[in-house]
């Protein structure tokens, strides 16, 4: 699947990326008490996928690079609103 197709099948699952991680940001917001951006969890997105990158093998190594490359993606989206 292409990430354009990846983006699209998200949006249409989990909403629009600015809703979508504009309420992840106030969840961990409020577990950390402290203020989280949507661009700042897109960060930390990828972050997780480099984390699991270290182990992954095979497919799911491509996976992990390609969800990283669409978080990457999102960031610039958001920071740009």
């Amino acid at each position: 699947m292409e990430d354009k197709e990846i983006l699209e099948q998200r949006a249409t699952q989990y909403g629009s990326t600015q809703e979508s991680f504009g309420r992840i940001a106030n969840l961990w917001s409020s577990y950390l008490n402290k203020r989280i951006s949507p661009v700042q969890v897109a960060n930390m997105m990828v972050l997780l996928k480099l984390s699991r990158s270290v182990t992954a093998k095979d497919e799911t190594l491509k996976d992990c690079y390609i969800d990283g490359r669409n978080y990457l993606s999102l960031a610039e989206e958001l920071e740009q609103l």
